[in-house]
């Protein structure tokens, strides 16, 4: 089999005797020159990126991401580097001085969300999706299986765009404005979605779809469950209901204690989680993967090596060790991506990650022959 099959077998569940690697997090420059072979990973980025992670071992990548020549810690589209002045408008683009208020009052400027449909263009969206995934599929030679991403009312856009303290106040003081706010970006991310399931469908894709956002922090939610479930839970689901009447399956990527909401979460057809700080934040490998789907399937899990402990301060022993772990406590019964926690950052020994990639081979072959749950 080759590495994209074997990936997209993995996440339908079935059977496999190769182990799925899933990567796209790695923030260190030396990664791509090792494992591409070249010295200046800017000069064909999309190449570069592709290769480095083939030859590396990665099978799956769920997002399209390297190093940005600006700062190696922050990522970037290998499609569209940034422009040498992009890091200060980073910089600059949090808002101050914002209040409750003003969000509120952006939020009176918001079409009707019932007019989203008439403007949307959902087959040039579905083109433009299918592209770009199979441009990397001939350009990895099926070495490695590439997904995307899926539309979503963006919980975080808000306080990335203004401030947590002023959006979290209006969703306390203005909670029929907050609802119209994600509402409006629940149908556009809705309308997206129906696109994305035409892409699958007429292209041939995976049908399997990543993505998420930042609800937590490492003790839960940012904000009450109430408000979740009053104003952002019921965008969430209206918008992911194309992709689960279509039968396909949706990855949500964890940052914080999501333990909280992943019920929720799994209730509204989500079907594998990403991105688990256990120690940070609580969350056992072990009490994420006793949970089923509401069709009763063992989750998708891609997880779980630390990108906090283990790989930028242990040992190559020490990354093998949390290899074995993921396998032993995640892989039974199928569905299990072996992946790091999170971003790989440039502090990170380049031994570490070979040992994660060369090591969750190695052993997770051995272990696979050995499975006779699935």
């Amino acid at each position: 089999m080759t590495g994209a099959e074997i990936a997209w077998r993995t996440l339908l569940l079935e059977k496999v005797s190769e182990p799925c690697i899933a990567c796209a997090w790695v923030m260190k420059r030396e990664f791509f020159q090792h494992y591409a072979g070249v010295g200046d990973i800017y000069a064909d980025p999309v190449q570069t990126t592709v290769d480095a992670f083939a030859n590396a071992g990665c099978n799956l990548n769920a997002q399209f991401i390297m190093p940005s020549p600006l700062q190696e810690h922050r990522a970037c589209n290998p499609f569209s580097l940034p422009k040498p002045d992009a890091g200060k408008s980073w910089a600059t683009s949090h808002r101050e001085n914002v209040s409750a208020e003003s969000v509120r009052d952006e939020m009176e400027q918001l079409p009707d969300p019932a007019d989203a449909e008439r403007t949307c263009d959902i087959d040039g969206q579905a083109r433009s999706y299918a592209e770009r995934l199979l441009d990397l599929r001939q350009r990895s030679e099926n070495r490695t299986l590439y997904i995307s991403s899926f539309g979503m009312p963006s919980f975080m856009g808000g306080y990335s765009k203004w401030t947590y303290e002023s959006y979290l106040e209006a969703l306390v003081l203005y909670p029929a404005h907050m609802k119209r706010y994600f509402d409006y970006l629940g149908e556009h991310a809705r309308l997206r979605n129906v696109a994305i399931v035409q892409a699958i469908r007429d292209h041939d894709l995976c049908p399997v779809v990543y993505g998420g956002d930042d609800i937590c922090f490492n003790d839960g939610p940012i904000c009450s469950l109430d408000t979740l479930d009053d104003l952002y839970f019921p965008a969430l689901g209206r918008a992911l209901q194309p992709l689960v009447d279509a039968g396909i399956r949706i990855v949500w990527h964890c940052d914080g204690n999501v333990l909280p909401i992943m019920d929720r979460l799994i209730a509204m057809g989500i079907r594998g989680f990403q991105g688990f700080q256990e120690r940070e934040a609580n969350i056992p490998l072990t009490e994420v993967v006793r949970r089923r789907t509401r069709d009763g399937e063992k989750l998708i899990v891609f997880g779980s090596v630390s990108v906090v402990h283990t790989l930028p301060y242990g040992s190559v022993t020490d990354v093998e060790a949390e290899v074995e772990r993921c396998f032993h406590e995640a892989a039974p019964g199928g569905g299990f991506c072996l992946a790091p926690t999170s971003s790989i950052l440039p502090e990170t020994p380049l031994a570490n990650i070979q040992a994660l990639f060369e090591h969750g081979r190695t052993f997770g072959r051995k272990f696979l022959a050995q499975d006779t749950s699935a």
